[in-house]
């Protein structure tokens, strides 16, 4: 990895001219353009970051920001205090700049946040603050802030790190939840593509032991379950989706007319979701059914404003029918992703231009409105689906979100994260919704889909990596990528308050071998071949070795903690990471029985101790399980609470904790009836050890 400033400069360099008048020269493609800056404080800031690329006398970048006085970081100070007030987003970012100078932690990264912060606040400060100069020298008339729009765009790809402090006497801290109560849960799920396609060959009793995996209490106990509508609408569309079992079966087929009987692994799973009573299922569009696109494939294609009506009467006529089937459908997505027309045919796929998603919005608000089913009239609507926050929310959610909040199209965004967000960046997601919301309160956020990643083993841990190469071949089946998904969790749940988060698919055949004809241990992890895509896995070869196991992975036991112990309905409250150890983050929650639940993700690779307190009076705890390398979900033994609400904990090695607690009368009540707490019960399958590794064999 080449250094951040090397990066930055090769991006876009900030030259001070003189205390009022910068120059943005770029090699990154940007146009060069002449601004007046009217605050001398900013004029330190951008001066700061030219010294630290061009440090004097032969010393390096860290010994030149050693040289700044301490006048020059009250100026800093001061101009951050000035100008971010209105714009809370650049305070996120000069926010790691000031725990390192009050700790004295020299980094590079704090010269790349620094230099965030200055765009940010360009990017964000009106005409009468910034103006292009004309050619002749007088003000001009265009805001540059789409200039430091394009400028942090680029920027946003490289791994920065929002550097929070943690406690530095753990064993000594008191781990306390805050009062005040954040965001309700809705759900945690996954999706149904595209592993029904090949489920729908497995022996019967095998395709039910999966629902009783995926749903039951005593298993994953998903809230939440995406149904994907598929886009191929006959036989030659499998000539065109070029990976098996990524085509669909769409319910239209090509003459434009719909039989039922389609997708009949992908319905099956439906129905289970739908028995199960789950909280949450979506329907979701890869794209329109190819008898309605241009090319009559359902994947290279654009939708257009000509053929919206076409499509809405589609989806309306699909809900009603799976409504009519009780079938319960409680949001609808009408694109993927959209902006990639996945033209390669890897898969379905449909561009949709941000200047015409809000009419998308628009259209099937009022599809649904005037539908004859009043149970399709209830279904909400999630969008836009965006694969990437720094190169695809960033810059499209002004073209389309603003006015689709205004007008209540949509009743939640729904964004994927395949940049890998940082802290930083998070935390500036969540503000630009807020700024896209203004003057009414922001939708709920539900990050509907992530997978795929390298494991970040040895890369950055305790905080993991971040970027779009992040997404490569890597199967790791272990607990290294388990403790990446739980902290990607955190970060959904803690710094952007979503509401819901999604794991892609649930079932994955991209294992890099086929277990049933080497030992287990010889696919335990393979560096640039299969991918981190399933919580379970599937036998890739299992129409010729007849093996209808199910392999687990860590991220199943690890997203269990999430699913089976913050149920829809749960308040969360803050755990501050600045009261707890270093590479270690906690989330907790009450749930609607009154059990509070703290899951603590420890990335470290040795155990920590730390003291935590109850939120009340007569509190006990009533469970505790973990996730380690070794163990699946483990009871462990409860600590005992002292007459002042307190107990210790062990945070063990590379591995998740959760402890269910009460408080109050509902500690009083004893336990709740019904509540099967960190047990593990009623098992439907033969448990069988293959060299450390556990599988599934039907019965």
């Amino acid at each position: 990895m080449r250094p951040l400033l090397s990066c930055f400069s090769t991006a876009v360099a900030l030259v001070v001219a003189s205390p009022t008048h910068q120059v943005l020269r770029s090699n990154g493609g940007l146009s060069s353009l002449s601004v007046n800056v009217v605050s001398n404080p900013t004029h330190h800031v951008a001066n700061f970051v030219r010294r630290q690329e061009q440090p004097a006398n032969g010393s390096s970048e860290i010994d030149a920001l050693t040289s700044l006085s301490e006048q020059q970081k009250a100026d800093v100070k001061k101009a951050t205090e000035e100008f971010a007030k209105p714009f809370g987003n650049a305070a996120i970012w000069k926010e790691a700049y000031d725990f390192d100078i009050e700790r004295g932690d020299i980094h590079e990264n704090r010269i790349f946040y620094h230099t965030l912060a200055t765009l940010q606040l360009a990017e964000n400060s009106s005409l009468t603050v910034i103006r292009p100069k004309t050619v002749d020298g007088s003000d001009g008339d265009a805001d540059v802030g789409q200039f430091m729009s394009k400028a942090l765009q680029y920027l946003q790809f490289y791994p920065a790190q929002l550097k929070q402090s943690q406690a530095g006497d753990p064993e000594n801290t008191l781990v306390q939840l805050s009062p005040d109560p954040q965001q309700t849960i809705a759900s945690f799920g996954a999706s149904g593509a595209w592993w029904p396609n090949f489920l729908k060959d497995f022996p019967a009793a095998q395709q039910k032991n999966l629902s009783t995996l995926l749903f039951s209490e005593d298993w994953l106990h998903l809230s939440g379950y995406r149904y994907n509508l598929g886009g191929s609408g006959g036989l030659n569309d499998s000539l065109y989706v070029s990976t098996p079992g990524r085509g669909v079966e769409s319910f239209m087929v090509t003459n434009g007319t719909y039989d039922w009987t389609r997708d009949a692994g992908g319905v099956y799973y439906l129905k289970a979701a739908n028995e199960a009573k789950l909280a949450s299922i979506t329907a979701f569009v890869n794209s329109m059914p190819s008898a309605l696109t241009e090319t009559k494939k359902p994947c290279g294609n654009a939708l257009t404003a000509a053929a919206i009506p076409q499509f809405m009467a589609y989806l309306n006529e699909v809900l009603t029918h799976l409504t009519d089937e009780k079938i319960k459908i409680d949001y609808i997505s009408p694109m993927n992703e959209p902006g990639n027309d996945f033209g390669e045919c890897t898969q379905e796929g449909m561009s949709v231009d941000k200047t015409l998603r809000a009419e998308v919005f628009e259209n099937l608000r009022a599809t649904l409105k005037v539908s004859p089913s009043p149970t399709v009239q209830k279904i909400k609507i999630i969008g836009d689906e965006s694969s990437q926050i720094a190169s695809n929310a960033y810059p499209d959610y002004p073209s389309w979100l603003p006015q689709t909040l205004a007008a209540k199209y949509i009743d939640a965004i729904a964004v994927h994260m395949y940049d890998w967000p940082d802290d930083a960046t998070l935390l500036n997601y969540r503000q630009l919704v807020i700024n896209s919301s203004s003057p009414h309160p922001p939708p709920p956020i539900k990050q509907t889909e992530i997978s795929s990643f390298a494991s970040a083993s040895g890369l950055h841990a305790p905080f993991g990596w971040t970027g779009p190469k992040m997404m490569k071949p890597e199967y790791d089946p272990g607990i290294n990528s388990a403790l990446d998904m739980g902290r990607y969790i955190w970060q959904w749940l803690t710094l952007v308050n979503a509401e819901s988060w999604d794991w892609w698919t649930a079932i994955s055949n991209k294992m890099p071998c086929s277990p049933s004809t080497i030992p287990l241990s010889n696919c335990d992890y393979a560096k640039d071949t299969g991918y981190n895509d399933g919580l379970l896995y599937i036998d890739p070869l299992y129409a010729t070795t007849k093996d209808y196991n199910f392999y687990f992975t860590k991220r199943f036991w690890v997203f269990r903690h999430f699913s089976h112990f913050l149920r829809p309905g749960a308040v969360r409250y803050d755990i501050p990471n600045e009261i707890l150890p270093y590479g270690t983050v906690a989330v907790a929650a009450k749930n609607v029985d009154g059990v509070y639940s703290t899951i603590f993700v420890n990335r470290n690779a040795t155990g920590q101790a730390i003291k935590m307190k109850l939120p009340g009076a007569g509190g006990k705890v009533t469970g505790a399980v973990q996730t380690t390398e070794k163990d699946d979900f483990a009871p462990v033994t409860l600590p005992v609470v002292g007459a002042d609400g307190t107990f210790k904990l062990n945070l063990p090695a590379k591995g998740v904790l959760t402890i269910q607690f009460t408080v109050g009368a509902s500690a009083a009540a004893g336990p709740v009836a019904g509540k099967r707490g960190v047990e593990q019960v009623g098992r439907v399958h033969t448990k069988r050890e293959r060299r450390g590794r556990s599988w599934w064999k039907m019965r």
